[in-house]
């Protein structure tokens, strides 16, 4: 989630229209953006006591801080500097969190012939002390009452085109940067809570106590009608949305070797329709902002002499350099196969973009492994984590249990100790394909989760 804070709490602004234009530059680049308005805020927001006890307004203005994975901030000149309000904001947010390794752009404007250029030099300092990660390429708008039409809009093509390149530069910038530390990497895996709708999907979202979502981009390819306000209302209620999954045609998880046969790019019969379903996925993805999306890619064989072991190799490293097209990663799951074997696969295929969607549960549902053993031996491969749990089967060649996360036999203590030992800084997306009372489900494993690391 990209942020954008209005700063100034004076109603109607010349800043809030401009801010306005900026968003929809954002969301043609595909990248929604959730708006801080400072006006917005109620007076007692402003008052002495609120260093002592926050509003529930400001606490949400701050929650929304501190998950974003950049913040705009748009400034007018008020007396040689910046509004008091904002200084106020600033000073009322978390420290160091709320900037610490952020990414922040900045954009000035006032009725005089400088834009704003004091009030931004002066933000750079107080954000600099706080250690954000400054994107270079400021945009000042002088003489704000002429740039502005009667509609509000900006009318002047050179600014307009001067914001559309920041805004372009920032969103690379953002990209490729690892999460500000304050960032709750944790999410939901948004097909375990079954919905029908992004509204529906965010109602149930609410009742995990998570505020973000790894995508399923298939319904959204399917029935784009349904779906097409998916971004706008994630961002519209705070919810980040951190990567992106497809599955691939006729897959039957009946049985393991119902599996084997139908699952990911295997099969010939499915490849050219999955083939079209990439590509559209893949500009799906790239319109909602993502970088990663993850799929099971099928049973890989364990012996490169193995005729399909080339034809898997080959499908696989088209995918690859299709989104690598795109600029995305595209990450495979584990479980289908023991850890050597993908490390083996994805050494062979050396595509940069090309990582692991480590399920330790996964693991367990197909017998293949110890998770623990298995994360250290895929470590320089995992891109995002899932975090499910299983039994292992009492039955060889039969399915093992899915169970809520911290009931099941992954050790978790291990398992986190481990993520730190690697050094890993993906997201953790919990993923609950069984039982009838998924939403509890979720929430009950974040709260064991959430106790588990403190």
């Amino acid at each position: 989630m990209i942020s954008l804070l209005i700063g100034t709490n004076r109603p109607d602004s010349n800043t809030a229209r401009v801010a306005r234009h900026i968003v929809d530059l954002y969301s043609a680049l595909g990248e929604p953006v959730h708006v801080i308005d400072l006006a917005q805020l109620p007076p007692d927001s402003f008052q002495g006591s609120s260093y002592a006890t926050k509003s529930p307004a400001v606490q949400a203005a701050g929650d929304a801080v501190l998950q974003s994975r950049g913040l705009i901030v748009v400034t007018p000149e008020y007396n040689g500097s910046f509004p008091g309000a904002l200084k106020y904001f600033i000073d009322l947010l978390p420290f160091p969190a709320a900037f610490e390794r952020r990414p922040v752009v900045f954009i000035g404007l006032a009725a005089g012939e400088w834009g704003g250029l004091r009030p931004v030099e002066q933000l750079q300092a107080i954000f600099s002390y706080r250690n954000a990660h400054i994107y270079p390429e400021r945009v000042f708008i002088p003489g704000v009452y002429k740039v502005l039409g009667p509609d509000g809009r900006i009318q002047d093509e050179r600014i307009l085109a001067r914001l559309t390149r920041q805004a372009s530069g920032f969103l690379k910038f953002v990209r490729s940067l690892p999460p500000a530390p304050s960032i709750n990497r944790t999410a939901v895996c948004s097909w375990s809570l079954q919905p029908a709708s992004p509204a529906e999907l965010l109602s149930s979202l609410s009742g995990t106590g998570v505020r973000a979502l790894q995508l399923h981009l298939d319904p959204l390819r399917e029935q784009p009608v349904v779906w097409a306000d998916t971004a706008r209302l994630c961002a519209q209620q705070g919810v980040r949305l951190v990567s992106g999954m497809m599955t691939t045609v006729g897959e039957d998880y009946s049985t393991l070797d119902t599996i084997r046969v139908t699952g990911g790019v295997v099969p010939d019969a499915t490849w050219e329709q999955n083939w079209k379903n990439f590509e559209a996925n893949a500009r799906i993805a790239v319109h909602l902002g993502l970088r990663l999306v993850t799929l099971h890619a099928g049973f890989l064989p364990h012996d490169e002499s193995d005729p399909s072991f080339a034809k898997l190799l080959e499908r696989i490293g088209r995918i690859a350099d299709l989104f690598a097209m795109h600029g995305l990663e595209i990450s495979f799951e584990t479980g289908q196969e023991d850890a050597p074997s993908l490390r083996q696969f994805l050494t062979r295929l050396n595509r940069g973009n090309v990582g692991v969607n480590f399920d330790p549960a996964n693991m367990l549902l197909y017998d293949k492994g110890d998770p623990v053993a298995a994360l250290r031996t895929l470590a320089p491969w995992i891109r995002q984590v899932h975090l499910k749990d299983a039994r292992r089967t009492q039955t060889p060649g039969t399915w093992g249990e899915e169970v809520v996360v911290g009931t099941g036999e992954v050790d978790w203590s291990a398992f986190f100790d481990t993520l730190n030992e690697i050094d890993f800084r993906g997201n953790l997306c919990f993923e609950r394909e069984a039982g009838t009372q998924r939403v509890a489900d979720v929430a009950d494993g974040r709260e064991y989760i959430e106790k588990l690391r403190g």
